[in-house]
């Protein structure tokens, strides 16, 4: 997949967000010219991501989405968004390849009128699309956070798929396997809760490596109602999945990801998206992967096979 930033304007400001330097120091909107150009650019990735800031603050929002679904080299859009402007998309043009991931900030995170709003609106997408393409995303920043009203989503709108991600701090002092193990008793205990809930969890990128988990916790994280095999693996650490995604700007830089956003290239130096990701390849991937993130690594067979990045690969960007 390949990302296009729409705007780095927010309408929040969440604590925990790793996108911070970007909507705090930069207010770029996309032009139409410069979005069909990279368009063409990444269109032959085949997946296309609308991110921000808040996708859903661009005025032109609407034709970005009608002109993607009308590419013949585009066959899946995903919109991230934090639901909150969800009226403002003419729903009808959603279909037929467009799929919708929603950050679910909790009442007390964003205020109870927003959050109000983001359910309404979650609710009236859930008329156009069917839940299979509507995902409710959860980020989990703190400790003993409180998930009560993701609890509530879930059961009020019979969503089926979570996605959960365990947001890598600002400060990365600490390091990969302190933090994790630290943030894992929160995890495990939302993972309790979807599979009670009978909720299909499923993992993104910087997933807590397998040697973080006890038996007993590999056990339960094992029982959980896994959309297919793969998805089971990464949520459990017993494999890894860091590829270069590819975040493209309004001004036609890119990055890796939001991860490695300090090391930005111009598109227009590059053939084409698979050129551009074999670049962050070959500049980071390749440098990075086998850093140790503790001493145990150096033996471990799955970070010799690419089985595992003890964690995101930003903590190894010295």
């Amino acid at each position: 997949m390949a990302n296009i930033i729409l705007t780095s304007r927010c309408n929040l400001s969440c604590e925990y967000c790793f996108a911070h330097e970007l909507t705090e120091s930069d207010t770029r909107d996309i032009k139409m010219d410069d979005f069909l150009e990279i368009l063409d650019f990444a269109g032959a990735d085949g997946e296309i991501g609308l991110i921000g800031g808040e996708p859903l603050l661009h005025k032109q929002i609407n034709d970005f989405i009608s002109i993607l679904n009308g590419r013949y080299d585009v066959h899946r859009v995903l919109l991230f968004t934090n639901g909150i402007f969800l009226d403002r998309l003419d729903m009808r043009l959603l279909l037929p390849k467009t799929s919708v991931l929603v950050n679910v900030n909790s009442s007390e995170c964003i205020g109870k009128t927003a959050y109000e709003k983001m359910k309404n609106n979650i609710r009236a997408l859930l008329d156009f699309l069917p839940k299979s393409r509507v995902t409710l995303g959860i980020n989990i920043y703190k400790e003993n956070q409180n998930f009560d009203d993701l609890v509530s989503l879930i059961r009020e709108l019979g969503v089926k798929r979570v996605r959960v991600s365990v947001v890598i701090p600002k400060d990365k002092s600490e390091g990969a396997f302190s933090y994790f193990a630290r943030m894992k008793k929160t995890l495990l205990s939302l993972a309790k809760t979807l599979g009670k809930l009978g909720v299909c969890p499923a993992y993104d990128c910087n997933a807590i490596p397998e040697c973080v988990y006890t038996k007993k916790e590999k056990e339960l994280l094992a029982s959980l109602p896994y959309e297919n095999e793969f998805e089971k693996k990464i949520f459990m650490g017993e494999a890894s999945v860091c590829a270069p995604i590819v975040d493209i700007y309004p001004d036609k830089s890119a990055a890796r990801c939001f991860g490695m956003s300090e090391y930005k290239v111009k598109i227009d130096d590059f053939k084409n998206i698979n050129d551009l990701k074999n670049h962050f390849f070959m500049e980071i991937d390749t440098r990075l992967v086998h850093k140790k993130s503790k001493d145990a690594c150096l033996d471990c067979y799955k970070n010799k096979v690419f089985g595992c990045f003890g964690g995101c690969l930003c903590y190894k960007n010295n």
